[in-house]
Order: C-alpha cells, then sequence, then structure tokens
C-alpha cells in the first residue's frame, strides 16, 4: 500500500528542489548534484514536476516567467522514472497540485484550460496511464528524525495526527474549484496553501515530531524567503531567472533549530552557482 508519509533517514545528506514544472535543464542540474554528493544522499523534488509554459517563444517571454525555456514535461518525468529506478530509496516526489490534478484533483490551469488532459494527449494512452500510476504512488508529506518536514505548499493544514494523512483519498475532487478543494481537510491546503501563520505552522509540524517546514508553490523572486522560526519557502525553477534559483542542501543528522540556522551558500544553495 503506497504511504503518503515519507520517512527520511536519520544521516547522509538531503538535498530539496521545488517546483521544476517541465523545465528539463533544471530537473538534469538537479539530478547532477544528487550524484555528485555522498553516496547516502537523498534527493526529493517537493512537487509540481510537470505543467509549463508552451505558448511562448524566447523572443516573447513574459519577464514574469524568468529565464526563458521549453516545457518538456513528459521527458522530465521519464527522467524522473529512470532516477528513480537507478537509484532505489533515494530519489522521491512529493505530490503537488499539478500531478493531482492527473490523478482527482481539480484541474490546473496556468497555461491551458486543462493542463492535465493537454499533457496526457501529448503522452497517449499507454504514457498517461503509466503517469497516472506513477503519481498515485507519491507521498504527501516527508519527515525526518532531525525534524525536517518537507511538502508541496504551506504547513496550514490542520493535521492532528500522522494516520490522517494515510487516510486520505486523492480521487474524487476534479470537478471543484480551487476554492472549494482548499477547503478539503488536510489534503486542499497541504496541496494549494501559499501563506501559513506561525501558530498553524507550528500546529502542523508537532504531530510530525517537526521543527522546520520546507516548501515551494509559491514564487520566491529571491530564490527563498523565511516564514516565521519555522517555514523556509524555496524556489528551485519555475518563474525565476537562473541566478536566483535556489535548492536545499542539509545533514540528516544536524538538528537545526530554526530556519535562521540555515545559512546561504551551505545549506541554501545556487542551482546554477
Amino acid at each position: 500500500m503506497t504511504s503518503r508519509l515519507l520517512r527520511l533517514p536519520a544521516s547522509g545528506r538531503l538535498l530539496v528542489a521545488t517546483d521544476i514544472q517541465g523545465n528539463l535543464k533544471d530537473f538534469l542540474r538537479m539530478m547532477a548534484l544528487f550524484e555528485a554528493s555522498p553516496e547516502d544522499s537523498v534527493l526529493i523534488f517537493t512537487g509540481d514536476l510537470v505543467h509549463g509554459p508552451d505558448e511562448y517563444t524566447e523572443h516573447h517571454w513574459p519577464d514574469y516567467l524568468g529565464t526563458p525555456y521549453r516545457d518538456e514535461s513528459p521527458e522530465v518525468v521519464r527522467a524522473f522514472m529512470e532516477a528513480r529506478g537507478r537509484y532505489p530509496g533515494r530519489v522521491h516526489c512529493l505530490l503537488g497540485n499539478h500531478e493531482h490534478a492527473h490523478v482527482g484533483g481539480p484541474r490546473t490551469a496556468k497555461f491551458h484550460d486543462d493542463e492535465a488532459r493537454v499533457l496526457e494527449e501529448r503522452l497517449g494512452p499507454g504514457p498517461t496511464q503509466a503517469l497516472q500510476a506513477l503519481f498515485r504512488e507519491f507521498p504527501l508529506v516527508a519527515v525526518a528524525p532531525n525534524g525536517i518536514v518537507l511538502l508541496h505548499a504551506s504547513p496550514s493544514a490542520k493535521l492532528s495526527s500522522p494516520d490522517e494523512l494515510e487516510n486520505l483519498q486523492l480521487e474524487g475532487y476534479a470537478h471543484m474549484g480551487i476554492d472549494e478543494f482548499f477547503h478539503v481537510p488536510v489534503l486542499g491546503a497541504t496541496l494549494w496553501s501559499r501563506m501559513a501563520q506561525p501558530e498553524q505552522a507550528r500546529a502542523f509540524l508537532a504531530p510530525l515530531g517537526g521543527r522546520i517546514a520546507i516548501f515551494g508553490h509559491d514564487v520566491v523572486r529571491e530564490g527563498y524567503e523565511r516564514v516565521g522560526d519555522e517555514q523556509l519557502c524555496v524556489s528551485t525553477s519555475f518563474a525565476l531567472f537562473d541566478e536566483h534559483k535556489v535548492y536545499v542542501e542539509l545533514d540528516l543528522a544536524q538538528t537545526y533549530p530554526n530556519v535562521h540556522a540555515l545559512r546561504d551558500g551551505v545549506e541554501l544553495k545556487k542551482l546554477h552557482g
């Protein structure tokens, strides 16, 4: 049975990347960084591997989308599947709202009226079934013994026990608008919330034994933003210029008391440095 809670080891390096959204170059850069790291390293993408812009040319590219790229979502999914097979137990992706659109969630419409339909049409029937099976396996949350918690969006959901994550159903929400789905217990906020108050973050982290939540979903132009003592929002790829893209690298054997202990150039690193 698929677990919605991924438990990480108590030692080794942890590399965290957010929101690739079809950017194959940035995905492969993250893989190269992972492959250059120690053999006990773990790489986690926090969701939204897919659904990038494909209606613009490089010469008509809006600044708000950062460095131009071509949406290569099918290639990103294939590369992820190959990496997961090559490094079993060491390469993971959490469920993002864009993946959820393929397996029962609200249909995302950032660049198309129905981005899931457009990608599935590009893939064809067989690869679509493989993609859906893959996404159904994605956990929602990852937690490490040192108190690091990873999720797609900000930690504002009301969570009283880890068991609540295991009991969630992904299907049955395709008919909902985002505003309605946001109020679905635990699942809605975990996939869509852009802001959590400090007390909300602490309440979400407590039943997981967590101290720090790291997530993406929102776009931080400078690459990352600390929110209170408990939250770190990171932008690794989507909608940023290459020089501002950031990933996180942590020591799973070290305890970080709060997000202010995460340092530029040490734990918070440039993707294209």
